[in-house]
């Protein structure tokens, strides 16, 4: 898929996780978006553009958190290369491949973002934030694994037909 594709869809990704997604949390945890479909474009086989696809994804969530400038787009570059690496390794069980990746990229984030967190002088207990934000955030990524997975596998099969 064309890196010039992913400005415009991650742009309406980006859109309607701050629009939708997030209005709609479990406990305090939200569902990554982005994260999910950047996982599910980088688990296909026949993409080739999946590091630039994380990049734009990346900055563009970036321009919209609260957070540090540079956090998710170093979460969502680690989460591609977990994906890949497993891709690479496993050609079986991509959906099985693409909760693994959403449950390790979660947990990235939330560790990076706790991290810069306690480093810029947050206080806070790190078994609340598990059991409030991180533990619902997976549950959530997990909910819309499966529909945006094949979503994605049906999108990528028309644009690039297998041979």
């Amino acid at each position: 898929m064309s890196v010039i594709l992913s400005i415009p869809v991650l742009s309406f990704i980006t859109v309607l996780q701050s629009a939708v997604v997030s209005r709609l949390p479990l406990n305090r945890g939200t569902a990554d978006l982005m994260l999910v479909v950047i996982v599910a474009i980088t688990l296909q086989k026949s993409v080739k553009t999946a590091w630039q696809w994380s990049i734009v994804g990346g900055l563009l969530i970036d321009f919209f958190s609260g957070l540090p400038f540079g956090l998710f787009t170093t979460s969502y570059l680690i989460t591609t290369g977990i994906a890949f690496h497993l891709r690479e390794r496993i050609w079986r069980f991509s959906f099985l491949m693409q909760l693994l990746v959403v449950l390790s990229g979660t947990i990235i984030i939330h560790g990076l973002s706790m991290l810069v967190l306690f480093l810029q002088g947050s206080s806070f207990q790190f078994s609340t934030v598990l059991q409030v934000i991180t533990l619902p955030s997976i549950i959530l990524n997990f909910m819309l694994s499966l529909p945006v997975f094949l979503i994605i596998q049906d999108i990528v099969q028309q644009l690039n037909p297998p041979e």
